[in-house]
């Protein structure tokens, strides 16, 4: 009985310190992630061209200058992401939640999304 215990009482130990790395984990990522997204500059001649609809049709899609958009927001150009893309104020909150309900289930639930 008492054997069982500690054996218990060490995989609750396990349980909270593989949850406490997955948060490191979560963080430590999410900083280099929004670094980088951060220092891509937002005049990159790149980021005009690359939808493959409006390549192949010559006509904006309704997912053109989401990217942009996404990236004024991160550099907080409220106005400018509205311009670029109106649909930005509902996508960019989904993506968000979606994004950290995913690392939520991967922390808490031990579920990975990609299987």
């Amino acid at each position: 009985m008492l054997l069982q215990l500690q054996q218990e009482i060490l995989k609750i130990k396990m349980t909270i310190t593989s949850k406490v790395t997955k948060i490191k984990i979560f963080i430590f990522l999410n900083i280099i992630i929004l670094v980088l997204l951060y220092n891509i500059p937002l005049n990159l001649g790149i980021l005009n061209n690359i939808c493959i609809y409006k390549i192949i049709t010559g006509e904006q899609c309704w997912n053109c200058g989401m990217t942009r958009a996404f990236l004024n927001l991160i550099h907080f150009n409220f106005s400018t992401a509205y311009q670029l893309n109106h649909k930005v104020i509902i996508v960019f909150p989904l993506t968000i939640i979606c994004y950290l309900y995913s690392w939520y289930k991967y922390i808490f639930k031990g579920r990975r999304c990609l299987k």
